[in-house]
């Protein structure tokens, strides 16, 4: 009873008020509409056998030993989604995921990946398939695919296995599988177009995609396909929305006296040479707003007002697929797939902090200038007369325009392959060649620091307003526009898979499934040589990286009926990766029992083995900054030191000798349809990973200083002059929660028929540390270290279907949590739960045409106040809120 309790207790007091309705409303109708349903009770529904991802074994019945959920192309349209990220967005077991826009950012090694992270246990963690393969991984850094590679008019279904799938695709699979899987055997055309804007300005999108076959497989023996999709993007920009306008909050964020501003200002700020403290400011008070602030008596920078929201970008996606049957028995396969997204990530302006370093390096402005100031105002707010002499300044380069970075990606991959049956077994055997490529380049707004330094010493700059023609054509002849970063991963795989019925037992036949697998994968990923010897202000730098590995990987899968109501799933994978890494053998054993028709319990176990990335593995070096600003409280209380926030030095380095990852996963569940109009399933999972392999994330020093301080160097004075995070094996990862899916389908005389839908995952713990024997960190309900781990997250939907008329309604919701930073009364504040309501609507009735049309967010839901301080914006979390607000879409399908 006692451990009953504990459970118990871990369920948040209130879910919401949607949630309890839709159960409510499900339960009644299941009740009193007995006639509707024994009506649908009597429909015939053909089946045949299905592979289902999570095994390579085909079955008649769909329901599994593994929790699967299946999203078919109609539910996809009636999501709104037009990108595989927007998609993925309303899994509410995908915690933490990477948002493309989250991206926009100064945090070293932002790439632009848009990443799927199941059960929040890492991007890495979570294998994304297509057609139940690998692709390349992100040629940034190789962790996780990019989604941006996989457009929506091509698919026909998404299969999300929500339990670890190591014995079958990977022992990597730690956190489940994502298998985007197209139409196979499609004829005819199909065009769609559709457009959407918001109703506040900027964020909308255009989108068009074109679709054709022709050749039936089985009268024909051949069929080919292709896929063509482009959708483009619009800027939105920060003061297109009151929640991103601004980085300065002094009545809601964290006590810092500066808040989250910058010393680097335009007009610039005035400080003696020697020793160096800051003088004033010749604009104060006023301080040239809307970016330059007065606080605290000093004008500082409100990064954020210069800054984009959301990057401006074009995708195209293009899909082809051959198949050509030889005989009955064996069938050839071709798929050709490529990708291309170019984006435009606009930050904050270059800012110089001359006011330290030597008498070479510091920013001093000439006595004989001809923008020397005759007086500035101090930070007592008093007008003081200017000596004659040099000063140095700190200053924000507003005359160049927005940091501009663009991020050009590239996938391709080829697959051959054949399927068939030969001497009694079924194969599906294939060779595939992916690749993906990524350049980042400098648009604008970086400047050289040797060009940009003599030019400014000139005098001819000026660093308080409007610039001379002279002035700016020095600005701009120290401009530099050269590829900053270029990446490259390639992934050759050879695989085999053969199953069949190998025995006859008094409940039903054995099947048996075995496999091979041969991998080759390689990334470079290279910054530019001035960006790594620190020529160029204000880039982000990424650690040179030159890897390759060959995997290989064999398993064995059998599906034994013990009895006519229970079912084992057993399978066990190897894999190699020789090195000192190694190898390592991956046990799974899922059993299903279904006692009666309506019923199915099913339970599963097995062990995970997640090799380091490349990157990881890699022992470079980069010096490079932290993506947040921080308060150094040791430095403060101890050296009375920093005692503001600022961006922390570091030295980000790979590890040789690095240990996999490993990984122990368990779930329970039932499904229970006592109606055909009826399901609701319910399944328990725990995963616990150790010696798991990351860097100290950036936000511990505002959690564990202490721990912090042993990889900080300081200077004499005691500011922080280096925080070395090197990758590291860091001890426990653990995870659990309760996954829940209803469906309750009616059918009204004359009204039509509706469908209602409930997923929700409710997270039960989530723990972390940092080292073998460090503090263990309960991270559930909060922010936690990289991102939020809500306790609740659910999708709720109601589709109308009458004659030829459809109308969705849905509801996206995620419970409030424990903010990152403390407000400025010295508390930890409550994030408000996000909510967002949708509604579409659609007309079938003209021939071959379907039109629909939506609200997303119809509310205009704002997203909530957050005081966390990893991303780029201050005021709210860019990881998981939509920041575009109300939008309406039209979307036109036409097809024959």
């Amino acid at each position: 009873m006692k451990h009953q309790q504990q459970s118990w207790n871990a369920v948040p007091k209130k879910l919401t008020a949607a949630t309890w309705s839709a159960l409510g409303v499900m339960a009644i109708l299941s009740v009193a509409n007995g006639n509707a349903i024994a009506q649908t009770q009597t429909e015939e529904v053909a089946v045949q056998k299905v592979e289902i991802t999570g095994s390579s074994i085909k079955r008649i019945n769909a329901e599994t030993a593994l929790p699967v959920q299946v999203i078919s192309r109609q539910d996809i349209a009636k999501t709104g989604a037009t990108t595989a990220e927007q998609l993925l967005s309303t899994l509410t077991a995908n915690t933490g995921y990477t948002q493309e826009s989250a991206s926009i950012s100064d945090k070293p090694g932002s790439s632009g990946l848009s990443g799927a992270n199941l059960r929040g246990l890492g991007v890495s963690s979570t294998l994304v398939l297509l057609n139940g393969r690998r692709m390349a991984a992100f040629a940034f850094g190789g962790e996780g695919t990019d989604l941006n590679s996989i457009p929506l008019s091509a698919i026909d279904r998404v299969e999300v296995l929500k339990d670890g799938a190591s014995a079958v695709y990977g022992a990597d699979a730690v956190g489940g599988v994502i298998n985007f899987i197209t139409r196979k055997d499609f004829r005819g055309f199909e065009a769609s177009v559709s457009g959407m804007r918001t109703a506040e300005g900027g964020g909308g999108d255009t989108a068009l995609s074109l679709l054709a076959g022709f050749g039936n497989i089985n009268n024909d023996g051949y069929n080919f396909f292709a896929s063509l999709q482009h959708k483009k993007n619009d800027q939105l920009r920060t003061s297109q929305r009151d929640f991103a306008v601004s980085a300065w909050r002094p009545l809601e964020a964290r006590g810092y006296p500066d808040n989250f501003t910058s010393a680097n200002t335009f007009p610039a700020g005035i400080y003696s040479v020697s020793p160096s403290r800051y003088l004033g400011n010749p604009s104060a008070p006023d301080c040239a707003g809307p970016s330059s602030i007065l606080i605290a008596g000093a004008c500082r920078f409100d990064y954020q007002a210069a800054a984009d929201v959301y990057p401006e970008s074009q995708k195209t996606n293009l899909i082809t697929r051959g198949t050509f049957a030889i005989n009955s028995d064996h069938t050839l396969i071709a798929e050709f797939t490529a990708s291309k997204n170019d984006a435009k990530y606009r930050l904050s302006p270059t800012g110089v902090n001359g006011a330290q370093g030597t008498r070479s390096s510091a920013w001093t402005y000439p006595a004989g200038g001809p923008f020397y100031p005759k007086t500035y105002v101090n930070s007592a707010g008093q007008t003081v007369a200017t000596d004659g002499k040099p000063f140095n300044v700190r200053i924000r380069l507003t005359p160049g325009g927005a940091r501009t970075n663009g991020q050009e990606s590239e996938q391709q991959r080829l697959l051959l392959g054949a399927e068939g049956v030969i001497a009694g077994w079924d194969y599906n055997t294939a060779y595939a060649h992916s690749v993906s490529e990524n350049t980042q380049t400098l648009t604008n707004g970086y400047y050289d620091r040797a060009l940009l330094l003599a030019a400014f010493k000139t005098g001819k700059i000026n660093p308080f307003g409007a610039q001379s023609a002279e002035g700016q054509a020095l600005l701009d002849s120290a401009e530099r526009n050269i590829d900053g970063r270029k990446g490259k991963s390639t992934t050759d795989v050879f695989d085999a898979r053969f199953t069949r019925e190998i025995a006859q037992l008094d409940a039903g036949a054995v099947g048996m499934a075995t496999g091979i697998e041969f991998r080759r994968e390689k990334l470079e990923d290279n910054s530019s040589d001035e960006i790594l010897a620190g020529t160029i202000y204000s880039t982000s730098k990424s650690r040179r990286v030159s890897e390759s590995r060959d995997v290989k990987a064999i398993f064995a899968e059998f599906d034994v009926p013990l009895t006519k109501e229970l079912n084992a799933q057993m399978a066990i994978r190897h894999d190699s990766y020789g090195g000192n890494i190694g190898s390592s053998t991956n046990p799974k054993l899922a059993l299903r029992y279904q006692p009666s028709k309506d019923l199915l319990f099913r339970a599963s176990f097995g062990t995970g083995f997640r090799a380091p990335t490349m990157k990881d593995l890699d022992p470079s070096t980069v010096e490079t900054s932290t993506g947040g600003l921080y308060f150094d409280t040791i430095g403060c209380t101890k050296f009375k030191s920093q005692c503001y926030s600022d961006q922390i030095p570091t030295t980000e380095a790979g590890n040789a000798n690095l240990k996999p990852e490993k990984s122990k996963q368990f779930s329970m569940g039932v499904v229970w349809e006592p109606l055909a109009a009826f399901s609701a399933a319910i399944d328990y999972w725990s995963v616990r990973k150790t010696d798991v392999i990351k860097f100290a994330p950036e936000t511990l020093i505002d959690t564990d200083p202490e721990f912090v301080e042993k990889s900080i160097t300081r200077d004499s004075d005691g500011f922080i002059e280096n925080w070395a995070l090197t990758a590291q094996n860091q001890g426990k990862e653990t995870k659990s929660g309760i996954d829940l899916n209803f469906a309750y389908r009616t059918k009204f005389d004359g009204m039509g028929k509706v469908t209602t839908r409930l997923s929700g995952t409710l997270m039960t713990k989530s723990e972390q540390q940092f080292s073998a024997n460090s503090k263990v960190f309960d991270n559930l309900g909060k922010w936690g270290f990289e991102y939020v781990t809500p306790k609740w997250r659910h999708r709720l939907s109601a589709d109308w279907d009458i004659g030829n008329w459809g109308m969705t309604i849905a509801n996206s919701f995620q419970l409030h949590h424990e903010d990152q930073q403390l407000d400025p009364s010295g508390k930890r504040p409550t994030v408000a739960s996000y909510s967002l309501w949708d509604l579409q609507a659609g007309y079938y009735g003209f021939k071959g045409l379907k039109i629909t049309g939506g609200v997303l967010n119809v509310l205009n839901t704002k997203p909530p106040f957050s005081n966390q301080t990893l991303t780029y914006f201050a005021g709210f979390d860019s990881t998981y809120v939509d920041p575009r607000g109300r939008s309406y879409y039209v979307r036109l399908n036409y097809a024959f």
